[in-house]
């Protein structure tokens, strides 16, 4: 198994945790990551039918994930956003990895981590066009260039 076996093990433990299914799990990413989302936004971002990331957020509304709003100016229109305390739940599960990934970090020199961020940036660029047929921006792209022994911020 390489990293991303590992890291797909990972996010499947996280997963079960929370009595989630995996797409679930990436339905409540991408709202994290772009912030409150309509439910019409999440299908386009996930590739699923209106209908079933209607289920997901059921699902995700009842483990208390999410919360629906209608729009105060177009009522058919629901955004969705996560729970303060399942975003605490979920850096909680996920801070002992990513404190072990700043140690593992730390044994490496600036210039040494800069080709990993290359590469691991044109693997993705790889994927996106297989997916896309381009690449997509990402306005949280690159994190700080770290200095020698010091891990950079985000990883």
């Amino acid at each position: 198994m390489g990293y991303f076996g590992a890291a797909s093990d990972f996010n499947e433990s996280v997963a079960k945790t929370l009595k989630l299914s995996r797409t679930d799990m990436r339905c409540l990413e991408l709202i994290g990551r772009h912030g409150p989302l309509t439910a019409g936004r999440l299908a386009e971002e996930s590739g699923l039918t209106t209908g079933a990331v209607t289920f997901i957020l059921d699902r995700l509304e009842e483990a208390g994930m999410v919360t629906r709003r209608r729009d105060t100016e177009d009522r058919r229109r629901v955004w969705v956003e996560i729970e303060p305390d399942a975003q605490n739940r979920l850096q909680e599960m996920q801070q002992p990895v990513a404190e072990q990934m700043r140690e593992v970090t730390r044994h490496f020199k600036a210039d040494e981590l800069a080709v990993v961020r290359d590469y691991m940036r044109q693997a993705k660029e790889v994927f996106q066009r297989t997916v896309y047929g381009a690449v997509k921006g990402d306005e949280h792209e690159d994190p700080p260039q770290a200095t020698q022994g010091e891990a950079p911020e985000g990883n």
